[in-house]
């Protein structure tokens, strides 16, 4: 019996380790792709590419992770209070301002971001990476309904 529990133990946590890499390489493999998408895009010159990776990566990296935490945080103070509709008005007020604290900083990274950009790339260029983004996000929300639209069937 014990043998059997242990088999079980190991088997879930080998699968939830598999489950953890698996989802690690599904985001390198997306950060892989939205490297190359930039890269086309941009049509960066060696010189610029040079100063702008560096400077993009760190700037990319911050806004995921105000993104993440915010997302975190939200949802676990939702289900410690029992789901939306459990809410009261304080507590939706508290959360509310936490999403516009952290819009506040997003946008103050981005406003950043972009000033130091500006000493390295032409504003030309800067509004490609704008525009590049946002196809790249699209691109990538396309691709993905079109996965789970074929794991339905």
């Amino acid at each position: 019996m014990k043998k059997n529990i242990l088999l079980l133990l190991f088997l879930l946590i080998g699968n939830l380790v598999t489950q953890a890499q698996t989802r690690k390489g599904d985001s390198e493999k997306i950060r892989a792709f939205k490297v190359a998408f930039l890269t086309e895009k941009l049509d960066l010159t060696e010189k610029e590419a040079e100063k702008f990776w560096p400077l993009y990566n760190v700037y990319d990296k911050k806004m995921m992770q105000l993104h993440r935490d915010e997302r975190r945080s939200i949802k676990k103070r939702i289900m410690a209070d029992g789901g939306l509709d459990n809410l009261s008005e304080s507590e939706s007020k508290q959360i509310i301002e936490k999403i516009n604290a952290v819009s506040k900083e997003q946008y103050e990274t981005k406003n950043e971001f972009y000033s130091k950009l500006t000493k390295i790339l032409p504003y030309k260029k800067i509004l490609r990476l704008e525009v590049a983004e946002y196809e790249f996000h699209r691109k990538l929300i396309r691709k993905l309904k079109g996965e789970k639209k074929e794991d339905k069937k």
